[in-house]
Formats: C-alpha cells, sequence, structure tokens
C-alpha cells in the first residue's frame, strides 16, 4: 500500500574501511544508540508491506564493524491516482445516494420497497454521504548490519510502523434520503407495526384463496358471489395482497431483530407504500367485506438518518455493523502501531574500484555489491470488516537487490535494482467480488492471498562539493504486480455462493514513477584523516510520486536517517 523510499549515502562517505573509533565512542555513545535500537522493536500490527528503503549504494562495510542504521520517515498522501488525473482519498467512501451500491445486503430491501411501492425504479437511499480523508505512515526500521569480511556482510532489519488515517463524515446534509434506521428503542414498536400489516394482508390473501377454491362449487356461500363474478380479479387481489404482505416482512422486517429500515414519514416513498396499501385494501374488501386488510399503514421514521445511525454509538451498533450493513467495523479515525515483517539478509562486494588513501582521485570510480534477504511473516493479518487503516506487511517472502556506484570528482551517482517476491499468506478477505473494494460483499472468510511481485529500479546523481556533503537527486521507477487472492477452497464456508464468482481474483498491476531530492552529511573520512572526534552520517531525503496506474497512492515522504559505525569483535 505504500510506495518505497529510496536512499542513498555520498560516494566517498565509506571509502575507507580503517575506521577506528576511541574507546568512549564505543563504551558510550556508541553502547547506548545500540541499545536504543533493540529496544525501539516491535508492537503488533496488519495489510501490504511499509518499508522506506528497498536499495542502498553499494558501499561495503568493513570487516569488523556494525553499521547501525535508524531511519525515520513521514509519508502523507489524500489523494489516489485514477484515470484521467487524481481523486480524493475520501471519494472512495463517499456517495450521493448510500444504500445498496455500497452495503450490498441492502439489496433485498430494496427489492421489497419496491415492490411495496409499486416502483421498480426506486432506490433505497439513506442520503448523501459527504467523507474527506487523509492517511500519515510513520515509518521506523532499524538495520544491524555486521562486516564478516572485507566483501561479505549480513544484516537485520526490524520495522516499526505507526499508521494513521483520518476520516471526516458528514451524513445526509441535504436530507436527501427516502428511509431510515429504526434506532433500538423504537425496534419493538416498529416490529408490531409492520407485524399487523403482514398479518393481516396473509389473512386477507388466505382468505380469498379458500374462496377461490370453495365458491365454483358452492355459489350460494358467503362471499362467493362477487368472487364468481369476476374470479380473475380475486386471484389478483389475493395475489396482491400475498405480495404485499411478504414485501412488508422482507422490506421492513416483522421482530426486532429485522425491524431496521423503515421509509421516512412523509416521503414520497412512504405516500407511495401507503397508496399502494389502500388500493389493496379495497381490492381486498370487495371479497371479504368492510372489515378486511389493514387499518393502518407501516412503521414510518421521523428522524432523518444520521452520523449515530451509520456509525453506533456505546456499544449500540449502527446500521454498518447491523446485518444489513455485513457487520462492518465504524468509518472512523484508525491509529496503530504495529511492526511490519522483519528480514534478515546478507550483501556481497562484487568489485572494488574506489580509492582508499588520501590521494587525489583520478578519472571514475566504480564498485558493485549484490545481495538477498529472507522476509519472515511477523506482521499481523488485518481484517476487510475494517475498511479504515492500513496493513504493514506482506508476509514472508525473498528480495533480491543490487547497486553499483560510480563517482568522478565531485560527481557521482548509483543505479540500484530490486526484485521482491513474496509468499502466499492467510488473510480475512471477501468471498465474493472485489477483495480489495471500499466497500467489499460482507461475505468474508479466511482465504490465501499472495502479494504481487514488485521489480523496481532507482537512479541517483549526486553532486559531491566536500568530503563532508553531498545533494543528491533521486528518480524511482516502481512496479508492483497483480495480487492474488485464491478464493477457490476458503476456510470459512461459503454459504450460497457460486464457486465460479467466488474463485482466485487478481487485482491489476500497477505502475508508479518518483522523483525527489536530498542531502546528506558525513564524518566518516574526516574521522579517517583524525579531523572530527567520531565517525556518523545523517541524511535527509524528500520523494514524492508524480505518475501512477489507476490505485496508486499520490505520496509525499520526507526522511532522515542516521547512521553510526561502532567497531566490535576486535575487528581490524
Amino acid at each position: 500500500m505504500c510506495a518505497p523510499m529510496i536512499t542513498f549515502r555520498p560516494m566517498h562517505s565509506l571509502a575507507l574501511p580503517t575506521i577506528r573509533p576511541p574507546r568512549a565512542l564505543v563504551g558510550g555513545f556508541g553502547r547506548l544508540l545500540l541499545s536504543l535500537t533493540l529496544v525501539v522493536s516491535p508492537s503488533a500490527a496488519a495489510r501490504a508491506q511499509v518499508s522506506l528503503t528497498h536499495t542502498d549504494d553499494a558501499a561495503p562495510i568493513p570487516q569488523g564493524m556494525l553499521r547501525i542504521k535508524a531511519t525515520t520517515g513521514w509519508t502523507l498522501f489524500d489523494e489516489r491516482f485514477i484515470a484521467g488525473g487524481r481523486s480524493a482519498l475520501g471519494d472512495a467512501f463517499a456517495t450521493d445516494s448510500l444504500g445498496p451500491r455500497q452495503l450490498p445486503a441492502l439489496t433485498p430491501v430494496e427489492q421489497g420497497l419496491r415492490s411495496l411501492a409499486n416502483d421498480n425504479r426506486m432506490r433505497l437511499s439513506f442520503g448523501r454521504l459527504a467523507a474527506t480523508s487523509g492517511a500519515r505512515i510513520v515509518t521506523t526500521p532499524v538495520a544491524l548490519e555486521y562486516g564478516l569480511t572485507s566483501r561479505i556482510s549480513i544484516g537485520v532489519l526490524i520495522p516499526l510502523v505507526q499508521t494513521r488515517q483520518t476520516i471526516q463524515l458528514h451524513v445526509n446534509g441535504d436530507s436527501s434520503g427516502n428511509v431510515g434506521f429504526v434506532p433500538l428503542r423504537s425496534r419493538t414498536s416498529a416490529a408490531q407495526a409492520n407485524l399487523a400489516v403482514y398479518a393481516a394482508f396473509k389473512s386477507a390473501a388466505d382468505s380469498i384463496g379458500k374462496l377461490i377454491a370453495l365458491c365454483p362449487a358452492n355459489p350460494l356461500a358467503g362471499n362467493c358471489a362477487a368472487v364468481n363474478a369476476n374470479a380473475s380479479d380475486a386471484a389478483a387481489a389475493r395475489q396482491q395482497a400475498q405480495a404485499f404482505a411478504d414485501a412488508v416482512k422482507q422490506a421492513l422486517g416483522t421482530d426486532s431483530t429485522t425491524a431496521l429500515v423503515a421509509p421516512l414519514a412523509k416521503s414520497p416513498l412512504a405516500l407511495a407504500i401507503d397508496a399502494q396499501r389502500t388500493a389493496i385494501n379495497a381490492a381486498i374488501r370487495t371479497y371479504l367485506g368492510g372489515g378486511a386488510g389493514a387499518a393502518s399503514g407501516v412503521f414510518t421514521s421521523t428522524g432523518n438518518f444520521s452520523y449515530v445511525d451509520l456509525q453506533g454509538r456505546n456499544g449500540t451498533p449502527g446500521l454498518l455493523q447491523s446485518a444489513l450493513g455485513g457487520g462492518l467495523d465504524s468509518l472512523r479515525t484508525t491509529n496503530r502501531l504495529q511492526t511490519g515483517d522483519i528480514s534478515v539478509g546478507a550483501q556481497l562486494l562484487l568489485f572494488d574500484r574506489f580509492r582508499r588513501d588520501t590521494l587525489p582521485s583520478r578519472g571514475w570510480q566504480s564498485r558493485m555489491v549484490v545481495g538477498g534477504s529472507f522476509r519472515f511473516a511477523t506482521s499481523l493479518v488485518d481484517t476487510a470488516r475494517n475498511l479504515v487503516g492500513f496493513q504493514t506487511g506482506d508476509g514472508a517472502g525473498v528480495e533480491l537487490r543490487s547497486a553499483m556506484d560510480v563517482a568522478s570528482n565531485t560527481l557521482g551517482g548509483t543505479v540500484a535494482a530490486r526484485v521482491v517476491k513474496s509468499f502466499a499468506r492467510n488473510v480475512v478477505a471477501p468471498l465474493l467480488g472485489d477483495p480489495e473494494a471500499t466497500y467489499p460483499i460482507p461475505v468474508f472468510g479466511t482465504v490465501t492471498r499472495t502479494a504481487g511481485t514488485v521489480v523496481g529500479l532507482d537512479v541517483t546523481p549526486r553532486y559531491l562539493p566536500n568530503e563532508y556533503f553531498s545533494l543528491d537527486g533521486h528518480y524511482g521507477l516502481e512496479r508492483i504486480g497483480s495480487t492474488t487472492y485464491d478464493r477457490s477452497n476458503p476456510m470459512t464456508t461459503c454459504t450460497g455462493c457460486d464457486a465460479s464468482v467466488a474463485g482466485t481474483f487478481n487485482t491489476p498491476a500497477r505502475l508508479a514513477q518518483r522523483i525527489g531530492f536530498g542531502l546528506r552529511y558525513s564524518t566518516v573520512n574526516a574521522y579517517a584523516a583524525h579531523r572530527v572526534g567520531f565517525p556518523v552520517e545523517i541524511s535527509f531525503t524528500h520523494l514524492e510520486t508524480i505518475t501512477g496506474d489507476p490505485g496508486t497512492p499520490k505520496l509525499f515522504r520526507d526522511q532522515v536517517q542516521l547512521r553510526l559505525f561502532v567497531r566490535v569483535l576486535g575487528g581490524k
């Protein structure tokens, strides 16, 4: 869900592998920072790996040295790319007519209301839902890397992720809805009113049916003259009464657990339903007499649909948490502090043609590393019932990467590439429809999800005015392959699901481009020349997404990174 961060170091910063920090540094500040980086590890978690740095430059880690890398990145976005432009993040939640299009369990209710109003074009609507949303992701990966030899190093990365997605809702501000959500205190009354109408029309339909069966053979029996005079009309009246009774039960409910939706009082829908009830009453009384039919109408709501009706309050479920909403979580601002997926890896220096002395460099210098890592599934799995928030891990996987540095005098650059392959992981997802839809079809189960393969290319030109500073440019191209949801054999039974519909679902692949800039301060070379008292690197990077396929977030990211080098285990 979140895009990669691209970070690099000046070409000259680790050219000298013979750094020997003073004992005070190793025993004091070095141990303190090492302790802090070990303490700032995991809490608990959630959906796609949030990572800041997929690639680094090709600088090797000297033998016997521990490089401690602590990074904090702030990612912000409130827009996504769409075909032909961008849309606000909140637009995915907003609608001019909240109803079955967002919450599919309302479809039978809408069909029942159409029957009650005798209008097949009527749309159930709780009214307009306006939404604004923004996201902030603070990622702090802590990396410990150790030089086994002058060419081989190993390391571990522990990502700590804080996510916050804000959402503000304005519910039914224009009072455009035609139905309301029955509050808990009114559901018994609503059920009793609806049950009375249902029972009256059901009884009338049964009585006319008995007359239709009895009267041809008994023309002198009560009410048979009218039935025999127009048997087809009597049958139509019976069918209308039965259909109205069934629609009341289907749409409005006849007990306190199902009486959740009611037409708004005096709305066109409520008036149409009552007109239909009156017309059917008249048809019924033609054959059963003046006392037949429903004496009063169905329960109607006197209050417009509200924020509390949507979200619930004080433990009382709202529409979203009800059966009609699919048992979804409330649309609320979500804060989480979690770990991502911890990884371990190794790096090999293929060649290094950088000078390691203090003589002026001549011509172009170059070096290249290749590496790989294995990612463990240490992030927790989020549930699709939560419509707001971000997952912090794709689970287990492997990554292959390479980087090549070149430099000449004050100019340099890095070209880096990476491939990330994720393994299958069990997640809670919808068993029907698009599993990544903003409003998923609320039929959930445990399915197998395999995140798409990530292929990235990063190019970083640099200007090196002196041995302390570096000014960087950043360009990144990233393709995230199709994510696969295998629902052919879900661990949760999908009652009534068509196996052909509930099978494998593949999301579209996405391509994104990012640009940025950075600056870095390093005392590594100056320390080696005995001009400063300690070796440290501090950098700042800014990145933003400039193009992306539909669904790609329009990201803005600022990152600050600290790298400290400590001699351990008697290294040279």
